[in-house]
């Protein structure tokens, strides 16, 4: 049970990260490998990512050094507090995952804890010049989220967002904007019994992660 549940985890991460990049795939005029690239500016129907709202990170965090050490993002701590550990931590990288490969790294963790918590580094969709918040915002206005709740984490400017709402189910998924073109996103998923607590630990997580991007340790 526990295993069905983190595999849940991380298929709900993967599809945030890759989501605005899906979404802009039907406004785009050039694949590569079958993902999306951005379309050339004045291609008819694609204006969608000249419109969107942008969002300025005045203070931006380098998330880089932890493209391959996604999990070391999350202090000890914060995994204690959350029933788990960085022994038992699962990194899933480009190299050794296809899917990886476009979105970014990802990082689950496994415990005995209630629900599950899960990471990814939005690293794909900067290099198709779809990062930021800005990309997630173009799904957003092509119909993709039927969830988007702007919030602020730690002074760096966020959304919760899904498919659907599924945060009286015990579900939620968080993206944080860390520059203008790079975002992290959390996910806290399958809090049954409490499922309030879900949207909390998903702050808190990525609170902890921008704690050690900005080296407060």
């Amino acid at each position: 049970m526990r295993r069905r549940m983190y595999d849940r985890s991380v298929t709900w991460v993967r599809g945030l990260v890759l989501s605005s990049v899906v979404i802009f795939a039907a406004s785009c005029s050039a694949t590569t490998d079958g993902v999306a690239e951005p379309p050339e500016r004045g291609v008819t129907g694609s204006e969608t990512d000249t419109t969107a709202p942008q969002r300025t990170v005045s203070d931006p965090l380098d998330i880089t050094p932890y493209l391959s050490e996604p999990c070391d993002l999350v202090s000890p701590e914060m995994l204690e507090d959350l029933g788990t550990s960085p022994e038992q931590a699962e990194p899933i990288l480009p190299e050794d995952d296809e899917l990886a490969a476009q979105t970014g790294p990802l990082c689950r963790w496994s415990g005995e804890a209630e629900g599950s918590i899960a990471l990814g580094i939005d690293s794909g969709n900067r290099e198709r010049g779809l990062g930021g918040l800005k990309g997630l915002e173009v799904s957003r206005d092509q119909g993709r989220y039927k969830l988007w709740e702007e919030v602020s984490v730690a002074g760096y400017p966020a959304v919760y967002l899904g498919v659907r709402d599924a945060r009286a189910d015990g579900d939620c998924d968080l993206a944080v904007g860390i520059a203008d073109d790079m975002t992290f996103g959390v996910t806290a998923h399958s809090f049954y019994d409490n499922p309030e607590r879900a949207c909390d630990v998903a702050n808190e997580l990525a609170a902890d992660v921008i704690q050690t991007l900005k080296g407060e340790r």
